[in-house]
C-alpha cells in the first residue's frame, strides 16, 4: 500500500491551485475542483515503481518524471514520458478492457491521484472540464498519431529523433534500453539506416552519443527534423 506524501503547505487550497494550472482544468469551477481534490490522494512512488492505483484513477505528476511503456517480445518498450505537470490516465479511465500499457517511475515521482468518481462527478457537473477532457484525449490521439507516422515513414533520422525525444532525460542524456540491432526493429529501420542517422545528428551537433549513452545538445533542433 503505497503511503500518502508529506508536502509542506500542500493543503486542498496549493492542491487547488496546482489543478488550475494545467491545461486539463483550466477555467474549471474552482469549488468544483476543491471538491474533486478532496475526494483524491497525493502519492509518492520511487524510482522504479509502478505507478498504479487500487481503482481507476487520473494520475497528475507533481514532481519527478513518469514513464510510459508497453512490454513486447519480452522487453519495455517506451512510448513517452511523463514530466512534471504531466497528466495519464484519462483514456483508460473508463475503459473495461485491459492495460496496453503500464507506468513507471523514471525517478522518485509524486503524483495527485484522482478516482474515477471525482472525474465523472466533474464531466457531469462542469461544461468547462468536459471540453477540456476533449480536447486532451484529442491531443492524445494527434500525438499517437505522430508516433505511428513517424515509425512507418522510413526516415531514419525523423524516427530516430522522436523516439530520443521520448526517452527519459537525466540533464539532458537518454540511455538506450536496446542493442542497435533490436532497437532498429523497434523503429522499423534497417541496421545500415539507424547508424546513418546517429551519425547524422551527430555530425550536426544536435546529439553527442557514448555507447548506450546519448546527449541531447539541442532538444530543439531534434524536434524540428
Amino acid at each position: 500500500m503505497k503511503q500518502l506524501l508529506n508536502v509542506v503547505n500542500m493543503d486542498n487550497l496549493n492542491l487547488t491551485e496546482y489543478l488550475k494550472s494545467l491545461p486539463l482544468f483550466s477555467g474549471v469551477d474552482e469549488n468544483r475542483l476543491s471538491e474533486a481534490v478532496s475526494l483524491s490522494e497525493v502519492r509518492d512512488y520511487g524510482k522504479g515503481e509502478q505507478i498504479t492505483s487500487d481503482t481507476p484513477s487520473l494520475f497528475c505528476v507533481i514532481h519527478g518524471l513518469a514513464c510510459v511503456y508497453r512490454v513486447e517480445g519480452g522487453r519495455s518498450v517506451i512510448l513517452n514520458t511523463i514530466k512534471s505537470g504531466g497528466v495519464f490516465g484519462a483514456a483508460q479511465l473508463f475503459s473495461e478492457d485491459c492495460v496496453f500499457s503500464s507506468v513507471q517511475a523514471a525517478r522518485r515521482c509524486s503524483c495527485l491521484v484522482i478516482p474515477r468518481a471525482a472525474v465523472t462527478k466533474l464531466l457531469q457537473n462542469d461544461g468547462v472540464f468536459t471540453v477540456n477532457y476533449i480536447a486532451f484525449l484529442s491531443d492524445r490521439i494527434r500525438f499517437l498519431n505522430s508516433k505511428i507516422a513517424s515509425y512507418t515513414a522510413g526516415d531514419g533520422e525523423k524516427t530516430l529523433a522522436n523516439y530520443l525525444l521520448s526517452l527519459p532525460a537525466d540533464d539532458g542524456a537518454v540511455r538506450l534500453p536496446s542493442n542497435m540491432s533490436r532497437l532498429s526493429q523497434y523503429l522499423n529501420i534497417s541496421r545500415p539506416t539507424l547508424y546513418r542517422a546517429f551519425s547524422s545528428l551527430c555530425e550536426c551537433g544536435i546529439i553527442e552519443k557514448n555507447g548506450a549513452s546519448v546527449r541531447i545538445i539541442s532538444e530543439e533542433k531534434l524536434k524540428q527534423i
